[in-house]
C-alpha cells in the first residue's frame, strides 16, 4: 500500500522576557495581548478540525508570563495606564504614541471608531492638549479590544456590546476590557493541555530564555558559516549555561504539561554539532528541528527548486535524519527535522495578500508537487512546515482564522496528505540517513549574523561575559554568600542571555524605542545589586547603534553609465545616490530580500536607474511610483499589491515605471485623470544582466527640472512574494543643477 504524504506542521510560539528586573512590570504587553489574539485561537481553530495533527513549540518564559497574567501577579505599562484614574501628559503623550500599535489595514480598519480616533490624533497632529476628555477612555478601550481575536469577541457579549457602543466608553467599561484582557492567559495553557490530552497536538520546548545555543557553547560557533567575522574580544564559551537553560526547560515543561516533551526547537533553529552533542545527552528529547539550509551544509548539497519554488530532489528535504552524538541511554538517535524554507514563508510572509481558499489550495497543491516529485510510494516522507505561529496572522484578514480553517479543511479531506506531529512520524518511521556532523547556523540566512558580529552586538556580549565572571568571582570567594542570591544572580544573566537583545541590537532590525537596551542593561545591573556590588558606568549608559531605515546616501554629481547591466556598478554610477533595503523592522524576518541595491542618480536630460537582486532569488517584476510635483496625482491601484504600497500617498503617484523580467521589456505610464494611466516614454531604454537591470528615462517625460523633488516607491514581487522599498515613506531626492 502505497505511503501518504506525511506534513508535520509546527507553530512556533514566543515573544521576549518582558518583566522589568527592578519594578517587576512588564514593559511591553505583546504577551497579553498575542494572548487575547492569538495563543486562545490558534487551539481553538485545531480543534474544530479533529484529524489534523500538529505540533506546538512554547518557549517556557512565554509560558512563564502567560501564568504571571493568570495569576493576576503581573501588569504592563500599557495596562498600568489603562486602569488610572487620572492621566498625566506623560501618560496621554505614551497613550497617542502606543495605543495605535496594531496592524492598521486588517485589524484598526475593520473597527470606524477606533479608525475615527486615529484620524483625530493626526488631525491635532498628536497634540493631546487639543483632544477632548472622552478622547482617552475611548482610544484605551479600543486599543485594548481590537486586539481580541474577532471571534472571540463574537461569542463574548460583554466585548461585542462594546464594539456596537463605539464610543463614549466609561470607566466601566475600560476596567472591563482590562480584566478580560488579562483573564484569557488561563484558559490559553489549558486548551492546549486538552488537545494534547486527546492525542490532536504533540507540545515541543526550547531552552528556557530562547537563547542561541551555539554561540552560548561557544560564539567561535559563528565564523563557520561566516569566516573571519568580527567577535566580541572576550571569548564566551558556557556549554554549562546551554544545558541548565535546557534542564529549566524539561522542568518547566512537565510541570505544566504534566509530560516531558519529546521535541525541542532551538531558538531561531540555530544549531551546531557541539549543540547536538549536548541535547544528544538528554533522554527525554528525540528530535530537534532547524532549516533547509543548515542541512545543505550539513551533507554538502543543495536543495533544488524549479522556477516555481518546487524542490527537485525532494528526496533530501522530506525526512529526519539521525544525528550522531555519541553514546544514547535511550538506543536511539536523536532525530532532526528540516523545514521547508518556501513552504514556511509562504505561509508567513505571502499567502496574507491572497484570498484565504486561494492560498490555502495552493499550498495544498504544492504539497501535492512535492508527493509528485518524490515519485516514491513505497518508503515514508514528511514535509515540515515550521514558522512563527503569532506574528504573522495580523497581515491576514479576520486574524488568519478563514485561511487556517480552509488550510485545516483541505487537508481533511485529503487522502493523499496525512498531518503528524513530529513524535508520531518518528514512533512509526525512524530516520534512515545519519549527520555526522551538524553545521552551525540558523533558519534565518543559514548563518548566525543576526545576534553577533555587529558593534553593537559584540558590546552586548561583552556585557554579558563581564558580569557573568562577577558571579563566579562572588561565588568562589564570599563563602558566607546565600545560595538564594546567587540563585537569582544567574536567573538574570540567564534572562540576558536571550536571543531577542541581540536581535534588536542587528542593525537589520528596528525596535522602535530603547526599550531592549533598557531591559538588557537592567538584568544584568540586577546582577551586580544582587551581589552587594555597585553598578559599572558602562552598564548606565546605552549600547548606541545606528539604525537607519535604509543604508544609503543621496546623489552628489552628475552620472553618465554605460547601460550594460554589467555584474558589478561600473564608474558611470560613482556619484549615484544608492539603497540597501533592510531585511526587517519587526519580529518577522526574512533570510533575504528580492532588492538587494538600488542605484539612482541623473544628468542634465536623463533619470538613471539600476536595480540590483539577491542572486537567489529570480524577480518577476519591478515596478517604481514616481510622485513628481507639477501633475495631479493619480490615485489608482498600483498594480503590485506590496503589504505596505497605498493607492498613494499625500498627492498620490503621478509617473508608474513597470519592469517586466521575463519579457525584459520596460513601460512607463502617467497619471491620466483621476482614475488611469496612458503610456509615454518612447525613449525609455533598459539593459538586463544577470540579476541586475539598468533603466534611463528622460527627465521631460516626468517633467522634472532642476530644484525639483523627486519621490519614488519600488515594489518588487516574485511569485507572490511582494515587497515595497523604502518599507516605510518614500526615496525623496531633489534635482540639483552640478557643474558638469
Amino acid at each position: 500500500m502505497p505511503y501518504p504524504l506525511y506534513v508535520a506542521l509546527l507553530w512556533h510560539m514566543h515573544q521576549p522576557y518582558y518583566r522589568d528586573a527592578a519594578s517587576g512590570d512588564f514593559a511591553l504587553p505583546w504577551v497579553r495581548l498575542h494572548a487575547t489574539k492569538d495563543y486562545l485561537h490558534m487551539a481553538e481553530v485545531l480543534a474544530d478540525y479533529p484529524t489534523i495533527h500538529a505540533t506546538f513549540n512554547f518557549v517556557p518564559s512565554l509560558i512563564e508570563q502567560l501564568e504571571d497574567y493568570a495569576s493576576g501577579s503581573a501588569t504592563d505599562r500599557a495596562l498600568r495606564i489603562s486602569l488610572k484614574d487620572q492621566l498625566s501628559a506623560q501618560d496621554k503623550e505614551f497613550i497617542l504614541s502606543f495605543f495605535f500599535s496594531i496592524n492598521w489595514e486588517h485589524i484598526l480598519n475593520r473597527y470606524p471608531p477606533y479608525r475615527e480616533l486615529l484620524r483625530q490624533r493626526d488631525e491635532v497632529h498628536g497634540d493631546w492638549r487639543r483632544l477632548p476628555d472622552q478622547y482617552w477612555p475611548d482610544l484605551i478601550v479600543w486599543f485594548n479590544l481590537a486586539w481580541f481575536d474577532p471571534g472571540y469577541i463574537r461569542r463574548d457579549p460583554e466585548l461585542q456590546a462594546l464594539v456596537e457602543k463605539g464610543s463614549n466608553f466609561s470607566r466601566a467599561d475600560v476596567e472591563k476590557v482590562a480584566v478580560k484582557s488579562r483573564s484569557v492567559a488561563g484558559p490559553t495553557l489549558a486548551a492546549y493541555r486538552k488537545l494534547i490530552e486527546r492525542g490532536q497536538i504533540e507540545v515541543s520546548t526550547s531552552p528556557y530564555y530562547h537563547p542561541i545555543l551555539p554561540l552560548l557553547v561557544d560564539i567561535t560557533s559563528a565564523r563557520e558559516a561566516t569566516p573571519g567575522l568580527p567577535l566580541p574580544r572576550t571569548h564566551f564559551a558556557y556549554p554549562e549555561d546551554a544545558i541548565e537553560q535546557v534542564r529549566r526547560a524539561l522542568v518547566a515543561h512537565e510541570r505544566v504539561f504534566g509530560r516531558p516533551p519529546h521535541g525541542l526547537w532551538p531558538p531561531e533553529g540555530s544549531v551546531s554539532q557541539a549543540v547536538a552533542e549536548l541535547l544528544g545527552r538528554s533522554t527525554d528529547l528525540h528530535w530537534i528541528a532547524s532549516d533547509e539550509a543548515i542541512l545543505a551544509r550539513s551533507i554538502g548539497a543543495s536543495i533544488e527548486r524549479d522556477q516555481y519554488g518546487h524542490v527537485t530532489n525532494p528526496h533530501l528535504l522530506y525526512q529526519p535524519y539521525a544525528l550522531r552524538t555519541g553514546d544514547r541511554s535511550t538506543g536511539r538517535p536523536l532525530a532532526i527535522f528540516f523545514r521547508d524554507r518556501v513552504l514556511s514563508d509562504r505561509i508567513g510572509f505571502v499567502y496574507q495578500h491572497m484570498d484565504s481558499q486561494a492560498a490555502a489550495a495552493d499550498l495544498v497543491h504544492r504539497l501535492h508537487r512535492a508527493w509528485e516529485n518524490l515519485g516514491d510510494r513505497d518508503r515514508p516522507y514528511v514535509v515540515p512546515i515550521i514558522l512563527d505561529g503569532e506574528n504573522c496572522w495580523e497581515c491576514y484578514e479576520n486574524n488568519g482564522d478563514d485561511f487556517l480553517r480552509c488550510l485545516y479543511g483541505l487537508l481533511t479531506a485529503d487522502d493523499r496528505l496525512k498531518t503528524v506531529t513530529m513524535s508520531e512520524y518518528l514512533e512509526q518511521f525512524p530516520p534512515r540517513s545519519t549527520i555526522s556532523n551538524l553545521a552551525a547556523g540558523s533558519w534565518i540566512g543559514g548563518d548566525l549574523l543576526t545576534w553577533i558580529g555587529e558593534p553593537a552586538q559584540n558590546e552586548a556580549w561583552e556585557y554579558l561575559a563581564r558580569t557573568r565572571q562577577q558571579i563566579v568571582l562572588r561565588a568562589a570567594h564570599d563563602a558566607g554568600i546565600a545560595l538564594d542570591v546567587i540563585g537569582h544572580a544567574w536567573r538574570e544573566l540567564y534572562i540576558a542571555e536571550g536571543s531577542d537583545w541581540f536581535w534588536w541590537y542587528s542593525s537589520r532590525n528596528n525596535p522602535g524605542s530603547d526599550v531592549f537596551d533598557v531591559q538588557f542593561r537592567g538584568h544584568l545591573a540586577e546582577v551586580y545589586r544582587n551581589l552587594g556590588l555597585p553598578v559599572p558606568q558602562w552598564l548606565l549608559r546605552p549600547i548606541l547603534v545606528s539604525r537607519p531605515q535604509e543604508a544609503g546616501r543621496s546623489p552628489h554629481g552628475y552620472v553618465m553609465p554605460v547601460l550594460d547591466a554589467s555584474t558589478e556598478a561600473g564608474y558611470g554610477w560613482a556619484r549615484a545616490g544608492y539603497m540597501e533595503p533592510q531585511l526587517s523592522s519587526a519580529t518577522m524576518q526574512r533570510n533575504e530580500t528580492l532588492l538587494r541595491r538600488f542605484y539612482y542618480g541623473y544628468d542634465e536630460a536623463n533619470l538613471y536607474l539600476r536595480f540590483e537582486m539577491s542572486p537567489s532569488q529570480a524577480v518577476g517584476r519591478i515596478v517604481v511610483y514616481f510622485t513628481t510635483p507639477h501633475l495631479r496625482a493619480n490615485r489608482t491601484t498600483p498594480q503590485l499589491q506590496a503589504s505596505a504600497l497605498p493607492p498613494g500617498d499625500g498627492e498620490g503617484w503621478t509617473h508608474e515605471l513597470a519592469v517586466d523580467m521575463a519579457s525584459q521589456s520596460v513601460t512607463l505610464k502617467q497619471a491620466d485623470g483621476y482614475e488611469g494611466w496612458r503610456t509615454i516614454g518612447q525613449g525609455v531604454t533598459a539593459a538586463f544582466g544577470s540579476n541586475v537591470v539598468e533603466v534611463r528615462l528622460s527627465l521631460a517625460d516626468l517633467e522634472l527640472s532642476p530644484g525639483d523633488l523627486l519621490s519614488l516607491v519600488i515594489a518588487v514581487g516574485r511569485d507572490g512574494i511582494e515587497e515595497r522599498h523604502p518599507s516605510i515613506g518614500h526615496l525623496d531626492f531633489r534635482i540639483i543643477r552640478f557643474d558638469a
